[in-house]
């Protein structure tokens, strides 16, 4: 199964989606990243036997957009508690 799982994510490394740009293979390595990819894989594979829904794709970007909406998230709550801070362009380490 994880031979599988493994080709699988080979076969949409070339791909424009969410399994194919998984962090994990920037930070620590391409056997790594397949590993985490085909682990994301199989949780998807998991949870549509296991509810009978279609997948939908979130997009390759999807980790992004979220980091993005929870630094909005956290600066509109400290202007709720009286700050003044602006969202900046600079990216973060």
């Amino acid at each position: 199964m994880k031979t599988m799982a493994v080709e699988c994510v080979l076969a949409t490394s070339r791909q424009n989606n969410r399994i194919a740009s998984h962090r994990k293979r920037k930070r620590q390595g391409k056997m790594k990243g397949r590993m985490a990819s085909a682990h994301l894989l199989l949780t998807i594979a998991y949870n549509i036997l296991k509810t009978g829904e279609p997948y939908h794709e979130l997009g390759s970007n999807y980790l992004e957009e979220k980091q993005y909406n929870k630094e909005l998230k956290m600066i509109e709550y400290l202007k709720k508690k009286g700050y003044t801070i602006a969202p900046s362009e600079q990216q973060t380490a």
